[in-house]
């Protein structure tokens, strides 16, 4: 029988279970990086971000004298085609004078002929 000092018993609730313990406490928890570790990460990353802008300087510098290059071929070509256009020029005019002396001479006797629109609407 039971006697009066005897608690009763109570009923146990679902949840009362206890959480399993990691077994091995040291692997699992993280450290919480030293201030040194932090400096050497922080350290490699400029590292790595100084030597990507360098090379990417060097890409625009080789890109820059390409770009200069054919800038000075394209302006080479242009003087070029502007030294023919004045001789040319030049030469028009030198042939336009000497027409015009022709044309003044009593002698001058065209040997082209210009056909009118009539005619050639006959034909």
């Amino acid at each position: 029988m039971a006697t009066s000092a005897d608690p009763a018993p109570t009923k146990k609730s679902r949840n009362s279970r206890k959480a399993l313990k990691q077994k091995n406490e040291i692997v699992t928890t993280e450290t919480p990086p030293s201030p040194v570790s932090a400096k050497a990460t922080s350290a490699k990353s400029f590292e790595k971000d100084l030597l990507e802008m360098q090379t990417m300087m060097e890409k625009m510098k080789i890109e820059k004298d390409k770009t200069e290059e054919l800038l000075k071929e394209k302006d080479e070509i242009l003087r070029r085609k502007e030294e023919e256009l004045v001789t040319r020029d030049a030469e028009q005019e030198k042939l336009k004078t000497e027409l015009k002396k022709l044309q003044k001479m009593k002698e001058f006797k065209p040997n082209m002929v210009y056909r009118s629109l009539d005619l050639d609407l006959a034909l």
